[in-house]
């Protein structure tokens, strides 16, 4: 069996088994599977962007949007979960799209400050209309319109799984190489025929309707949401950490990752939540051990190990009779 193959039919286990927990897990598994899928989907939306050289500092702006979209939706118009969901979609991916235009001649780190002034400004936006969002006070989303447990938690788990299909079919598909050519050189790119802000525009429409998206369903699934939470700056940092820790620019990586962000957030919290700012502290120095010793990631020192061993292996069985 190849690698691809492997991958493949791997892919197709996982996402059968966060379609059939929501159905079939007990309580701490399905809220154990709400939050991994729930980060799954906003570090693979992360990456995306990443993999056209679009570094993002400001997820929690896309997040917090789709969270009031979604609020405002249900509570003011009286729309139900699933149609919500689609406004949320569309307010993400028309943020993510014009933003994309905005910062159409900036790269680099210039472009990734202009993305965390975004979400600063939103979440200011936010304070100063209450009578709409509710001020500083936050916003509760109406009782009636809360569609029951297991649908929020089916659908962050389909979000999770449709979004990690839209990162495969574009990793099949010439628009990834466009991506990677943009994210060497974009002059570079340009000159060979590639028009960088379409590109964008595209790109930065998809991974901006996945995180609003999400947003969109954790407000249904906390039933509360105010500009601090909205736009919270640790949803930003767990939104990169995953991909960088799992493997960056990676199918895979985000979500190996993310599993892994959870596993170590929940470890932490447990044995030494007592101490304040520990989890921060833990998740700092294993970003800095993976990057001084595993510079691609989990998936590329597993993909080492399996190399090697794979080498190793092929003189043996080829020195027997």
């Amino acid at each position: 069996m190849n690698t691809r193959t492997f991958g493949l039919l791997l892919g197709a286990v996982v996402l059968i088994v966060i379609l059939s927990i929501p159905v079939f897990g007990s309580p701490s598994a399905v809220d154990i599977t709400f939050r991994t899928c729930s980060l799954i989907a906003l570090a693979v939306s992360w990456n995306l962007m990443a993999s056209a050289g679009l570094i993002s500092l400001g997820h929690s702006a896309f997040f917090g949007l789709g969270g009031y979209v979604v609020i405002l939706s249900a509570n003011l118009l009286g729309m139900p979960f699933w149609i919500s969901l689609i406004a949320s979609l569309a307010a993400g991916a028309l943020f993510g799209s014009g933003l994309a235009l905005i910062t159409g001649r900036l790269r680099g780190i210039y472009f990734a400050i202009t993305t965390l002034a975004a979400s600063e400004g939103l979440r200011v936006i936010a304070v100063m209309l209450p009578a709409l969002t509710g001020g500083a006070k936050g916003a509760f989303l109406d009782a009636k319109y809360y569609p029951g447990t297991f649908t929020v938690n089916m659908g962050m788990s389909l979000a999770a799984a449709v979004t990690c299909l839209i990162a495969w079919r574009m990793s099949q598909s010439r628009i990834h190489y466009a991506f990677r050519a943009m994210r060497a050189n974009e002059g570079a790119a340009q000159m060979l025929g590639i028009y960088p802000l379409k590109f964008r525009c595209a790109i930065m429409a998809v991974s901006g309707a996945v995180a609003s998206l999400v947003g969109g369903i954790e407000a249904f699934h906390g039933g509360y949401l105010d500009p601090a939470i909205a736009f919270d700056l640790h949803i930003t940092i767990t939104s990169q950490i995953a991909p960088i820790l799992g493997g960056i620019y990676t199918l895979s990586g985000p979500i190996i990752g993310a599993v892994a962000t959870v596993f170590i957030g929940d470890a932490t919290r447990l044995s030494l939540g007592h101490i304040e700012g520990v989890s921060l502290l833990v998740f700092g120095l294993i970003l800095v051990f993976s990057i001084l010793y595993l510079p691609q990631g989990i998936r590329g020192g597993l993909s080492d190990l399996w190399r090697r061993r794979s080498a190793t292996a092929e003189p043996t069985k080829m020195a027997k009779p």
